[in-house]
């Protein structure tokens, strides 16, 4: 088998028991579930949204059942790009990935201080911005002429609709009214799974590894404030 199949065979395994399986056997199996489907959207070119997506709705799964046992969900961990120094791809895909990351620290930062707004947190805000300085800092060593790029971030955005809706809004991609932090979330998440891949030339197998984790993280938060990890939620 290719890597591309060995990678989509061993994800999808996981969750493939045969019914009436126990369903500690279910969780114990599903815990390898999420890095399985992270080496799905490296390995394989044409699922790389895929296995973003299956990655955060996997390590839901996980959360659920690891609760039910008694046992330790999967954190909630720093969506950044620490330690990376160069990406093999465009420029321009890591330049929108950096301004989903800046508009969605901007729309946290507005709601947090509006205080109406579970999840939006000034914590969460921070960490967007610092993916997104991270993002534009690749982008000027991806790109062949640095010095006269201009930077994607806006900085301020238009956000009439989330102060609108400081709860719950309309989520146009599954069609529900979902919690908006969850909803700004997953807008990122969905961006960044855009930018990479609607770039012309695919970056090879680590960038894509490293990219699809950074946006699963955010897929991940959005399902653990309220965004729901239905099929066809995620993908209809």
């Amino acid at each position: 088998m290719s890597p591309c199949e060995k990678a989509l065979t061993t994800a999808t395994a996981s969750s493939a028991l045969p019914q009436g399986a126990p369903q500690l056997q279910y969780y114990v199996t599903e815990l390898t579930a999420p890095l399985a489907w992270i080496d799905v959207a490296g390995q394989c070119t044409d699922r790389f949204a895929e296995g973003t997506l299956r990655n955060a709705q996997s390590k839901t799964v996980v959360s659920l059942l690891a609760d039910k046992y008694g046992q330790a969900a999967p954190e909630v961990t720093p969506a950044r790009l620490d330690g990376v120094t160069s990406m093999t791809i465009s420029a321009s895909a890591l330049d929108a990935m950096a301004l989903a990351e800046d508009r969605a620290g901007f729309a946290l930062e507005v709601l947090a201080a509006q205080g109406q707004t579970a999840g939006a947190t000034l914590e969460l805000s921070d960490m967007h911005k610092a993916a997104a300085q991270q993002l534009v800092s690749l982008a000027d060593s991806a790109s062949q002429s640095s010095k006269s790029r201009i930077d994607p971030r806006q900085k301020v955005y238009a956000i009439d609709n989330l102060l609108a809706n400081p709860v719950a809004i309309a989520d146009k991609a599954s069609g529900q009214n979902v919690p908006t932090a969850a909803a700004i979330e997953m807008d990122c998440a969905r961006a960044e799974i855009e930018a990479v891949t609607g770039t012309p030339s695919k970056p090879d197998t680590d960038t894509s590894m490293i990219l699809a984790a950074l946006a699963a993280k955010h897929a991940y938060t959005a399902m653990q404030i309220g965004y729901p990890s239905s099929d066809i939620a995620l993908f209809e």
